[in-house]
């Protein structure tokens, strides 16, 4: 399964997806803790193998994959690591990029992290391959990235790593 990075890389610039260099916050001991904690052996048992790759490695679904790229239902978008609400259908936002799109998060849904190869620090020429990753501020886990994408700051998911909830009528 491609990384994220390896779709995310110039989509900062709203250009097409390139590859960029390995890594996953979402894996790493960052010391933080979370209101939600389970062990790999819990979280392998939750999630398939895909889910797990995004959710935990940081990795990033292929393009279209996930049916809610063009579900514009109205709704609510949940983690699919701990169900916790992140997203609203009212900030939903169509771009035909093949992930999920939105215009801002529910009040403390999400945490920011960078994500970029550690050798870009210090290197004015690999500050490009720098993104901001999404993450459930309840479980850590990874759920997206926000990018520049067609002129707007948006927040790019994964339908992976999201439950959606359509409102019921």
């Amino acid at each position: 399964m491609p990384t994220r990075r390896q779709f995310m890389g110039t989509t900062i610039a709203g250009a097409a997806l390139s590859p960029l260099a390995a890594g996953s916050a979402a894996a790493r001991d960052d010391g933080f803790t979370y209101e939600i904690e389970r062990t790999e052996t819990q979280w392998r048992e939750l999630l398939t193998d895909e889910e797990y790759a995004i959710l935990r490695e940081g990795g990033t679904e292929r393009p279209h994959s996930s049916p809610l790229t063009t579900d514009y239902r109205e709704g609510t978008f949940h983690c699919r690591g701990c169900e916790l609400q992140l997203y609203s259908s009212q900030w939903r936002e169509e771009v035909d990029k093949g992930w999920v799109f939105f215009r801002h998060a529910e009040p403390n849904a999400m945490l920011m992290d960078i994500d970029g190869p550690e050798e870009a620090y210090g290197q004015p020429e690999l500050a490009s391959l720098t993104n901001i990753e999404g993450h459930c501020r309840r479980c850590g886990s990874h759920i997206g990235h926000i990018l520049l994408v067609e002129g707007k700051v948006l927040h790019c998911m994964n339908g992976s790593a999201l439950i959606f909830r359509p409102t019921e009528a």
